[in-house]
């Protein structure tokens, strides 16, 4: 038993000796982690008090972090323990009290010192923000991009007979049962538009058409009538309409020449006469067309009226009744797209364009979602994590003031204030799974 506590003894001693004399070597590149760890297992930890602002939901173990940009984000403590004070007369707790640890290599806190306190918002723009950071955005676009002028071509003379073919069908059977649908619904159709009869036709638009419609017309159009008519009257002859006027009004069997030569007259003098005009027409209508939609009376009478047809709850439901009863809840058209979905041609072109993008498909859900090679994207992960593990959902932001006063680390001594944070500029745990990655 004695030689064998010496023995003890004595390979415990060369031990201690080995290592102190291993950990006291000036530190180089192959020493660094024993040192490290001396100096977590040896120095003392600190532990301060928080008093918060707010009745943020801090639990232990949430992490507490120094950041210096995007490069430097340490881990230097954690909560340790959250207390609910309660305010004298009151017997629900509104203030809450926790208890932070501050790891060895944190810095010295003073009289300024705060820590910031962060979420992470749970809302569907965080994980789209999350899952697409400018430079996946970038990526992906690059090969939505690539994959469309490759095969944008092919697919579309593939898609074009198909999806006109099933527009024409569809159109069929809307333009069948709205018909349909408009019967139904005349007599409400007929109730409103006497009501804007009364209010808006007879007493906005009669005189809109009246007092600036018409002048306009007449003097872009009269010029134009004069020479028309003018042609026309001299190709007329009044002894041919005249004495076939007489004959009508006579006692003879024969009648009707009048009516024979006045559609003489049209067919064969009044259209070539328009049809020498036709350019000059189009011309006047356009002219007519242009000074009516510089009239600012017209546009906002038109405007205003439009807009309360548009805006009256009423006429809104009957149209959206209509549309929902011919289009959307229409089981013919929905019978008729399916069949079309299903006939060969279709299923070919879909198979055809689904050939096309599946591989652009590929690399996109690689690059959101990580592949077997390379493991999970962090980007996804950190969705994961926050989303369905609950994990990584808040954190503290250590702000050590000047770090020149004297380092006070008395748990009755120290409160450390902490404020509300907004959007943070570094998400550390983004950045750590980053750093896994």
């Amino acid at each position: 038993m004695a030689i064998g506590l010496v023995t003890w003894i004595a390979v415990g001693t060369l031990l201690v000796l080995c290592v102190r004399g291993y950990l006291l070597v000036p530190r180089a590149e192959g020493h660094q982690v024993a040192g490290d760890l001396w100096e977590y297992a040896t120095a003392e930890r600190r532990l301060v008090r928080l008093r918060l602002g707010g009745t943020w939901p801090l639990a232990m173990g949430d992490p507490i972090y120094r950041i210096d940009g995007l490069e430097n984000v340490e881990q230097v403590g954690e909560i340790r323990q959250v207390e609910w004070r309660h305010e004298r007369g009151e017997k629900a707790a509104t203030a809450p009290i926790a208890t932070a640890l501050l790891y060895p290599h944190a810095p010295s806190l003073d009289e300024e010192s705060y820590l910031t306190y962060y979420e992470t918002p749970q809302s569907l723009t965080w994980v789209i923000e999350t899952m697409l950071p400018p430079e996946n955005r970038t990526l992906i676009a690059r090969e939505i991009l690539a994959t469309y002028e490759s095969c944008h071509a092919e697919v579309l003379e593939a898609l074009k007979p198909v999806v006109v073919s099933g527009f024409k069908d569809a159109l069929a059977v809307v333009e069948e049962d709205l018909s349909a649908s408009l019967l139904r619904n005349r007599p409400e159709l007929e109730r409103l538009a006497n009501q804007y009869q009364d209010r808006v036709v007879e007493q906005e638009l009669v005189p809109l058409l009246r007092e600036e419609i018409w002048p306009i017309v007449q003097r872009r159009a009269e010029p134009l009538a004069d020479e028309i008519g003018r042609e026309m009257f001299e190709r007329a002859s009044a002894w041919r309409f005249g004495w076939r006027i007489l004959y009508d009004k006579s006692f003879l069997p024969q009648k009707e020449l009048t009516q024979q030569e006045w559609k003489r007259f049209i067919r064969e003098e009044a259209v070539p006469v328009l049809s020498s005009h036709g350019d000059d027409i189009v011309a006047v209508q356009r002219d007519i067309l242009k000074d009516l939609s510089e009239s600012e009376k017209v546009r906002s009478t038109l405007q205003q009226n439009l807009t309360e047809v548009i805006d009256d709850p009423e006429f809104r439901a009957i149209v959206w009744g209509i549309f929902q009863e011919a289009v959307i809840e229409n089981p013919r058209l929905h019978d008729r797209l399916a069949e079309h979905w299903k006939t060969p041609e279709t299923q070919r072109a879909v198979q055809l364009a689904a050939d096309c993008v599946e591989p652009c498909v590929r690399r996109i859900g690689d690059l959101l979602f990580g592949t077997r090679e390379e493991g999970i994207a962090p980007e996804f992960a950190q969705v994961l994590r926050n989303q369905i593990l609950n994990k990584d959902c808040r954190w503290l932001v250590l702000n050590a003031g000047r770090e020149s006063g004297a380092d006070r680390t008395d748990v009755h001594e120290v409160l450390l204030p902490v404020r509300a944070g907004g959007h943070p500029k570094v998400n550390p745990f983004a950045v750590r799974l980053q750093g896994l990655k």
